[in-house]
């Protein structure tokens, strides 16, 4: 069920994505900014989508972080149109939403998967701890019903 949202979320995440991919593709009008910023900021876009295919949402949020840096940069040396940066800063946000949410989902799923394992390994203390238990019980009679038996070691019996 987890690696099903996973996968879902890797699908979500690639396709937003392609999408900001295609905003700086081809159909750009040639004011919205250069060949140069354009083949810069589609390879960090790349860079994003690989990371999220892979489901390494860290890495994606930190090649997010490295995109809008470099979007800002452009902007501010003009070589981005504001209207282009807004598009990709607004894609931008929706896709560290969706790594967010995958990021939070992870660190349920671990959580789960910690408890469950602590549950285990008590349960298997438990168990330990009810065998020797009955294991020392069981010596215990033992000895009784040894003690119990005429005839052995009592000097009153001669």
């Amino acid at each position: 069920m987890i690696r099903a949202a996973t996968a879902r979320t890797a699908t979500a995440l690639t396709a937003t994505m392609l999408a900001v991919t295609l905003l700086l593709g081809g159909c750009a009008s040639p004011a919205a900014y250069s060949e140069e910023t354009a083949q810069d900021l589609q390879q960090r876009v790349l860079a994003v989508t690989d990371a999220a295919a892979a489901a390494d949402y860290a890495a994606a949020q930190v090649r997010i972080d490295e995109l809008r840096a470099a979007a800002n940069d452009a902007l501010a040396k003009g070589d981005l149109s504001e209207e282009r940066h807004a598009a990709i800063v607004s894609a931008l946000d929706l896709v560290e939403s969706d790594i967010s949410t995958a990021l939070a989902a992870e660190a349920a799923a671990a959580e789960e998967a910690a408890r469950l394992a602590e549950e285990q390994r008590l349960a298997e203390e438990a168990a330990a701890a009810a065998e020797e238990a009955a294991r020392l019980a069981e010596e215990k009679a033992k000895e009784q019903d040894n003690g119990d038996k005429p005839g052995k070691g009592s000097k009153d019996d001669d």
